[in-house]
């Protein structure tokens, strides 16, 4: 397939925040986007007072709402994970990775099986578990203990525990132990396995083929350059099941390898790849953009074909979706645009 397909969505968002401690408003003070002057008379000030309060120990707790249908769901979060900036920062005010949470909901049937591999406080274990008709099941793995510790929560106080299960867990090639860390001492979103850093945690290893898991639909895999790792003891599933999978894909020229490691193990297991990009139309013509989508509550995506070899003319990072060649004609027909 050369062509991209096309589909119009409509953008869904079930998360509203309500409050917002000291720490999280510190945060967003000096992380959010700004031009070069405020980013540097405001933003960096702001940024320099945040981890300094920070490893004072602060804490605090935020509150959001979780729309699931026919009810809400009240829950609050520790704003010492700095990763529910997803919920607060303002490129995030009409949702987070929108192009990949509108994925979702065309690949995941309404009784369907969704793995959140890297799962950290649930953003995506609790998007699929909110949408509309959803009566399926979700695994989400999180191995980070105090990270684990807040995806069990919400999910516990949103009262999911029926449909996500969590596990606390680092999926990798084989079973054993591994130390995590958190290279800045301040982002759970880039604790990895091995990596440089203070106060690593143990955790324990294990691949996706000796779990007793129900098949996935589709798997979600966010795990810091470990994704070939997962892939690997994954690859009885794969064979057997054939998901589609979308895993995060950094772009590191220094280190190509590294870059396609993941590409090389789905293409030995038979998949192809895309990118998820955007339609747009202005000024009389038409064309496909890989940032923001437009302002409105409906968008068309699009998904370009990618081969592994070009991955390096794109952006450092991004999310790669691959699909099981014999599957693209379903594929096709979810994207009728």
């Amino acid at each position: 397939m050369t062509r991209p397909l096309f589909r119009t969505v409509r953008r869904r968002n079930p998360f509203a925040v309500d409050h917002l401690p000291f720490l999280a408003e510190l945060y967003a003070a000096g992380f959010k986007p700004r031009r070069r002057l405020a980013k540097r008379f405001i933003g960096k000030p702001a940024k320099n007072l945040f981890r300094l309060v920070y490893r004072t120990g602060l804490g605090g707790t935020g509150r959001f709402t979780l729309a699931l249908g026919d009810r809400t769901a009240a829950c609050a979060f520790n704003a010492r994970n700095t990763q529910y900036h997803a919920l607060y920062l303002p490129p995030y005010a009409k949702g987070y990775e929108p192009d990949t949470t509108a994925l979702f909901d065309i690949l995941l049937p309404d009784d369907g099986v969704f793995f959140d591999i890297g799962a950290n406080w649930g953003y995506y274990a609790l998007f699929a578990a909110a949408r509309p008709g959803f009566a399926g099941r979700i695994h989400a793995f999180e191995p980070m203990p105090a990270t684990f510790a807040d995806l069990a929560s919400v999910v516990d106080q949103a009262g999911l525990g029926n449909v996500i299960t969590c596990h606390q867990v680092a999926l990798s090639a084989a079973p054993g132990q591994g130390t995590m860390t958190v290279g800045d001492g301040l982002h759970s979103g880039i604790a990895r396995l091995g990596g440089s850093g203070g106060g690593g945690v143990e955790v324990p290893l294990m691949p996706l083929d000796d779990l007793d898991l129900p098949a996935p639909h589709v798997m979600k895999l966010d795990v810091e350059d470990h994704e070939d790792s997962v892939l690997t003891g994954a690859r009885r599933l794969l064979a057997q099941h054939r998901p589609y999978v979308a895993f995060e894909s950094w772009r590191e020229p220094h280190r190509p390898d590294r870059t396609l490691a993941p590409f090389t193990v789905l293409a030995e297991a038979g998949y192809l790849f895309f990118q998820t990009a955007w339609r747009r139309h202005g000024g009389g013509v038409d064309w496909i953009d890989a940032g923001d989508p437009p302002d409105g509550d409906t968008a068309t995506l699009a998904l370009v074909p990618l081969l592994p070899d070009q991955r390096f003319l794109l952006r450092d990072q991004m999310n790669v979706f691959a699909c099981p060649a014999e599957r693209l004609d379903q594929l096709a027909a979810l994207f009728p645009d």
